[in-house]
């Protein structure tokens, strides 16, 4: 018994390890044929059950994983794209951008790099907030964040947005890094990419949007 409870064993690990050795494969199947030839017939119902669950679960882990694997490259080759991507930034934007990235980087996290699609939706909300003279995350006409994302057709796994009404990049981003929730987004680990654009503002002086996503896990 102990040499059929091996042959399953073993049939697992190559599922595990993505290999096909057929010799060895062949040599634990012909054990199992020579120990389930003296089993009884109940007994042996019991154990093909068995490994019939058992090669189920097997095809159902392989295809998770791939599904992990396929994934893992469709985030690879967006990211490329991302990042071959011409981004503009004008030097107010530009100068708030370093000094996220070098806040970031004394908290020992990676820079955020600058996203075009990104960069066109933090417009579409600072023109917003400034044509229709209110301050808030949600618009009347643009709704959330997310459905600006989702409507521009940008993936991600998380995302955030940033404003601020303020007369220069150093105030903005102080003041952002002054507030909890602000200073959350800006040091979120999980953020990637980043767009900013900043506006001139009757009421501010200026109006900076920043909005952020990660793409991986």
């Amino acid at each position: 018994m102990n040499s059929l409870v091996f042959c399953i064993l073993g049939k697992i690990s190559y599922y595990d390890n993505f290999t096909w050795n057929t010799t060895e494969i062949i040599e634990l199947r012909s054990v199992c044929k020579l120990k389930i030839s003296r089993l009884k017939p109940g007994i042996l119902l019991i154990i093909v059950i068995f490994v019939i669950i058992e090669s189920i679960s097997l095809i159902t882990y392989r295809t998770v994983v791939l599904g992990q694997i396929e994934q893992n490259n469709t985030i690879s080759a967006m990211k490329t794209k991302i990042e071959l991507e011409e981004t503009i930034l004008s030097e107010q934007e530009q100068k708030t951008l370093e000094l996220i990235n070098e806040y970031r980087k004394k908290n020992g996290l990676e820079e955020l790099k600058p996203y075009s699609k990104l960069q066109e939706i933090a417009k579409l909300k600072a023109e917003d907030l400034v044509h229709n003279k209110y301050f808030a995350h949600i618009s009347p006409t643009l709704g959330t964040p997310f459905e600006m994302l989702k409507n521009n057709e940008v993936n991600y796994k998380i995302a955030g947005e940033n404003l601020a009404g303020s007369t220069t990049p150093e105030k903005a981003v102080e003041a952002w890094i002054e507030s909890t929730s602000h200073r959350e987004n800006i040091l979120e680990e999980k953020f990637e990419y980043t767009g900013i654009y900043v506006i001139e503002s009757a009421i501010y002086g200026k109006v900076f949007v920043q909005i952020f996503i990660g793409l991986s896990k």
